[in-house]
């Protein structure tokens, strides 16, 4: 009687171990799937973000050429108008300018913190995964950044020498 209830209550175990088992697999497929979805939504929402960009880019190109096309038509109907005035004896003079403002450049100093600190933060991250590594992350990050804006700093000083 005894060996029945010791081979029992193994059988038992047995399968419920088994279930168990079956259950954490089909737990971990169905998580896979939910995070695929989730990444295809993502995806999705990146590319309906780079696709504005785009279309608020065309937008602006549209109101550049516009305003080029009312400054060129303003300086064509400004030089007519010179035109008459000086057969006229007139001395007036009109002049239409655009001004084109350029695009600032980022700093060496810049630069090198955000590259600085994506390495330092990626590092960082990766050196204490098994502790913390969102702690790791940030300290990295952290020392990242200052060493590349001090690299940065550095290397403009020397660029601005070179002029």
């Amino acid at each position: 009687m005894k060996n029945i209830v010791i081979i029992l209550s193994v059988f038992v175990t047995l399968v419920s171990c088994n279930q168990n088992n079956k259950n954490e697999v089909e737990q971990a497929k169905q998580m896979a799937i939910d995070s695929m979805k989730n990444q295809s939504a993502l995806i999705e929402a990146k590319q309906k973000a780079i696709d504005s960009m785009k279309v608020v880019a065309a937008k602006q190109a549209s109101i550049d050429s516009l305003n080029a096309a009312n400054a060129a038509a303003s300086a064509k109907s400004t030089s007519s108008t010179n035109k008459v005035a000086a057969s006229e004896g007139s001395s007036t003079k009109s002049s239409s300018t655009t001004p084109v403002a350029k695009k600032k450049k980022m700093s060496g100093a810049v630069k090198g913190a955000l590259i600085g600190g994506g390495v330092g933060a990626v590092s960082g991250a990766i050196i204490s995964r098994n502790n913390k590594p969102l702690k790791g992350a940030l300290i990295g990050g952290a020392i990242g950044a200052g060493l590349g804006a001090g690299t940065g700093a550095i290397i403009d000083a020397k660029n601005k020498k070179k002029e």
